[in-house]
C-alpha cells in the first residue's frame, strides 16, 4: 500500500477511519469523536483521497472495510496508540512538581514537616514549596490560586472550600517555668487580667480563639506584646508574662523544662487544625495526590 502525499498521515483522520470500523457506522466515528456526521465523513475522505481509493463500503446496515482498508487498520491502530504515547509523555514531561502550600505556624512548624517527609517516600520528586503565615493569608492564598492547599487553626470562614480535619489541639496558658502559676493545675479567666499578655499578630488563629474564648466568659485582655514569630514569643514568655497558645508548639520546652503549660479552667480552648483547598479543581497531580493521602489523615471534627 502506498500513499502518494509524502506528508504524515493527520492523526485526526486516522482516528475517524477506526472509530468507523469500530463502531460500524459513520454516525458511530462522530459521536465517538465528539463530531457532527459531516465532518467525519470529510476526515474519511481525505484519507481515502490520498490511498486511491475507498476504504470503507457504505451500506444500509453501516460501513465495511474494504481490502484496502484491512491493510490499513491495523497500521491505524498502531499509529494511533503511538501518538497517544507521545501526547502522554509530553504531558508527563510538563506536569508541574511543584506543590505548593500555605500553612498556619502550628501545623506548619509541627506536624506538616513530618506528613510531607512520609508523603515524599510515596511520590518521589515533588518539590514543596511551604509559606508559613497566620491562617487569614492561608485562606486568601488557597482562595486566589496562590497555594494549592492550605493548612488552618482559626475561625476563619471556609465556605466554598474543601475541608479536612487532621487533627484536635489545644490552647493553654504558657509561662515561664519560674512562674508563680508553673505548678497550677489550671487558672482562672478572671486571673490573667492585670498580668502581662503576650500574644500573636492581629490576623492570627491561635490570637482569634483564644481572645474569642475569653470574650464569651466576660475578659477582655490589652496585649502587651505583639509579635508575628512563635518562636519569639516564647523568648518573650521566658522573660515575664503570659501567652495563650497551642499546648502542641511548647511540647519540646516543657520537656527541656524551660517553660510551664497550664490549661484556663471553665473555658473549652480546643480547635481542629485542617486542611483547605479549593472545592473546584483542576488540581495539579501532586497536589491531588498529597490530598488523597491527607485524606488517610482525615478525623472527625470533636473536642479533646
Amino acid at each position: 500500500m502506498t500513499f502518494t502525499d509524502a506528508d504524515p498521515l493527520p492523526g485526526s483522520e486516522l482516528a475517524a477511519f477506526v472509530a468507523a470500523i469500530e463502531s460500524g457506522t459513520v454516525q458511530g466515528a462522530a459521536d465517538a469523536l465528539a463530531l457532527t456526521q459531516s465532518a467525519a465523513t470529510k476526515r474519511i475522505q481525505r484519507l481515502e483521497s490520498r490511498g486511491g481509493g475507498p476504504l470503507l463500503t457504505r451500506g444500509h446496515s453501516g460501513v465495511e472495510p474494504t481490502d484496502l482498508g484491512k491493510r490499513l487498520y491495523p497500521l491505524a491502530k498502531q499509529a494511533l496508540a503511538a501518538l497517544s504515547e507521545a501526547g502522554a509523555a509530553l504531558t508527563a514531561a510538563g506536569e508541574t512538581r511543584e506543590l505548593r502550600l500555605s500553612s498556619s505556624f502550628t501545623v506548619g512548624e509541627f506536624l506538616l514537616p513530618g506528613w510531607m517527609a512520609s508523603f515524599r517516600t510515596q511520590l518521589p520528586g515533588v518539590h514543596g514549596e511551604l509559606e508559613v503565615v497566620n491562617s487569614a493569608l492561608v485562606v486568601h492564598a488557597v482562595r486566589e490560586g496562590e497555594s494549592e492547599i492550605g493548612f488552618v487553626e482559626g475561625l476563619d470562614p471556609l465556605e466554598g472550600l474543601e475541608v479536612l480535619t487532621l487533627a484536635h489541639d489545644r490552647l493553654v496558658v504558657v509561662i515561664a517555668a519560674d512562674h508563680r502559676w508553673a505548678r497550677r493545675r489550671a487558672i482562672a479567666p478572671a486571673e490573667l487580667v492585670g498580668e502581662p499578655y503576650l500574644t500573636r499578630e492581629k490576623l492570627s488563629g491561635t490570637r482569634a480563639v483564644a481572645e474569642s474564648a475569653l470574650a464569651a466568659a466576660g475578659i477582655s485582655l490589652a496585649p502587651a506584646l505583639s509579635v508575628a514569630s512563635l518562636q519569639s514569643l516564647k523568648r518573650a514568655i521566658a522573660a515575664g508574662g503570659f501567652a495563650i497558645i497551642s499546648e502542641l508548639s511548647v511540647e519540646a520546652e516543657q520537656r527541656a523544662g524551660t517553660l510551664a503549660a497550664v490549661p484556663i479552667q471553665g473555658l473549652d480552648l480546643s480547635r481542629a487544625l485542617q486542611a483547605v483547598r479549593r472545592a473546584r479543581g483542576p488540581h495539579a497531580a501532586p497536589a491531588a495526590a498529597f490530598w488523597r493521602w491527607l485524606e488517610r489523615l482525615a478525623i472527625l471534627p470533636s473536642p479533646l
